[in-house]
């Protein structure tokens, strides 16, 4: 079985494209939940202190409670000692989709969840080919608050259609919706996602980038709709 877990940073627009020119969706392949697991529960005991000077409004503490972890709020040092905490043992591997608002026809974007789930097509049968991913069943866990409620059905269906009838994936696939703040694994995503994104935009984070494609945790770039960075 192939774990999944899925979450994205940027907006996709194609009227304010000069202002947000990207949209990132970050799939982090887990190989090892449990370890991971624990190693983020260490990152963020390790660095409470930090985290709660860094909040922002209650994205990621309530009462003064920890809730989740948000990459938008980490600051760019906590970003780091996240990617340094976190690639150490081979635990898990990242897939990036970046799509580039200004080349994608506007059409698309009328209904974001169904160019959300167009993208992650796409990328996912690309990955599958090409032996990235296995073909075997997949399961993919995904925030939940993205999505609305007829669209949670309609992607699992959607992918299922599309990659098992053309014989992409051998057995059907389960999508299924989280609180992120009630899965780790997402919020792992989430910061991974908002840390490309961050990079995208300002050039932040050029060497942690380069040492997770260096050590094999970004796998791979898929862009959209023509692909500009390519493999890793």
């Amino acid at each position: 079985m192939e774990r999944l877990f899925i979450d994205e940073s940027g907006s996709m627009t194609v009227e304010f494209c000069e202002q947000y020119p990207y949209f990132v969706i970050a799939i982090v392949r887990v190989k090892e939940p449990e370890h991971l697991k624990r190693a983020f529960t260490r990152f963020v005991r390790k660095n409470m202190d930090k985290l709660k000077k860094c909040h922002r409004g209650k994205s990621m503490f309530i009462d003064g409670s920890f809730k989740e972890l948000k990459g938008s709020a980490l600051s760019p040092d906590l970003k780091k000692k996240f990617v340094e905490f976190l690639c150490q043992n081979n635990y898990f591997e990242v897939f990036y989709v970046v799509a580039h608002n200004e080349l994608v026809n506007s059409k698309m974007y009328s209904s974001t969840a169904r160019a959300f789930n167009y993208l992650l097509k796409l990328a996912l049968e690309y990955f599958i080919k090409h032996g990235y991913i296995g073909g075997n069943k997949l399961n993919i866990q995904i925030d939940e608050r993205n999505e609305k409620t007829f669209s949670k059905h309609f992607l699992q269906d959607y992918l299922n259609t599309e990659l098992l009838y053309n014989d992409v994936i051998r057995e059907e696939c389960s999508v299924s919706y989280f609180d992120s703040s009630n899965n780790k694994l997402i919020q792992v995503a989430d910061v991974l996602a908002n840390l490309y994104f961050s990079y995208l935009m300002t050039g932040n984070f050029e060497s942690e980038i380069q040492g997770m494609k260096e050590n094999g945790y970004i796998k791979y770039v898929f862009e959209f709709p023509k692909r500009i960075i390519g493999n890793v």
